[in-house]
C-alpha cells in the first residue's frame, strides 16, 4: 500500500512539475529553396498550446522580437513524435492560412497567410514535432514517412504561381516574397528546433510515464 501511494505521489509531482514549467519559444531562420522545412519538438505540460508563424506578416512576437514582414507564406503540420520522430509518426492536424483575426495582414499583399494553430487536447506524456513547410507543400499524410508533396522538387513555386520557373519564395497570389520565417510555440514545456527535445523535458517525460507504469504493475499485482 505505502508503494501505492508512493507511485501516485511521485506522478502528481512530476505532472505538476512540469506544468509550473510552461514556457514560451520564438524561433527564427531563413530557407535556402522552397522545398525545405524546418522541424521543431516540444513536450506539452497541459493540453493547451499554441503555435503561429509571424513570417509572412510580420509583427512582434512572444519574445517582443519585431518581425519584418516579408517572408514566404507557410504551413504547420504538426505530429506526435513520441518515442522519436520517425516514419510512422501520426500527422495530427496541418494549417496553412490562420482564420480572420488571429494573423496579420500583410501590407504590401493584404493578404493574411501566415499559420495558426490553438490547441486544447494535447496530451501532457508524450513529445510532438511541428514542421514548417512553404504554401504548397503540405505533408501527405497521415504518417511522417508519407513526406510533403513538392520534396525533392526545389523552387517549385515561381512555375507554379506566376513569378517565373525556378524563382523562389513566390506566393499563391503570383508576389515575391522571401526566404525568412519565424515561429512561435506557446504554452510548453520546452521547445526545440534542432531536432532534439532537451534533457530536462526528457527527464520529466520518463518520470512521468514511469509514475503510470508503476501504477499499472500494483493494480494487477
Amino acid at each position: 500500500m505505502r508503494l501505492g501511494r508512493f507511485g501516485s505521489v511521485l506522478l502528481i509531482i512530476c505532472l505538476f512539475s512540469s506544468i509550473a514549467a510552461a514556457a514560451n519559444f520564438s524561433f527564427t531562420g531563413t530557407f535556402a529553396k522552397d522545398d525545405d522545412l524546418q522541424i521543431f519538438l516540444f513536450t506539452a505540460p497541459s493540453t493547451d498550446v499554441l503555435l503561429r508563424t509571424w513570417g509572412y506578416a510580420g509583427g512582434t512576437n512572444i519574445n517582443g522580437q519585431v518581425i519584418p514582414p516579408g517572408g514566404f507564406d507557410p504551413i504547420l503540420s504538426l505530429y506526435d513524435a513520441t518515442g522519436g520522430l520517425g516514419a510512422l509518426s501520426p500527422l495530427i492536424d496541418t494549417n496553412d492560412d490562420g482564420a480572420p483575426g488571429t494573423v496579420g495582414i500583410d501590407p504590401a499583399t493584404g493578404a493574411a497567410l501566415d499559420s495558426y494553430f490553438a490547441f486544447t487536447n494535447l496530451d501532457i506524456l508524450k513529445v510532438y514535432a511541428v514542421v514548417l513547410t512553404q504554401g504548397g507543400n503540405p505533408a501527405v499524410g497521415p504518417t511522417f514517412g508519407d513526406g510533403f508533396l513538392q520534396a525533392g522538387l526545389g523552387n517549385y513555386t515561381g512555375g507554379a504561381f506566376g513569378c517565373g520557373d525556378g524563382i523562389a519564395f513566390c506566393d499563391a497570389g503570383g508576389n515575391q516574397r522571401n526566404g525568412q520565417w519565424a515561429v512561435d510555440i506557446n504554452g510548453v514545456d520546452t521547445a526545440s528546433g534542432a531536432g532534439v527535445p532537451e534533457p530536462a523535458s526528457l527527464i520529466s517525460l520518463g518520470m512521468g510515464i514511469a509514475g503510470l507504469a508503476f501504477l499499472k504493475y500494483r493494480r494487477r499485482a
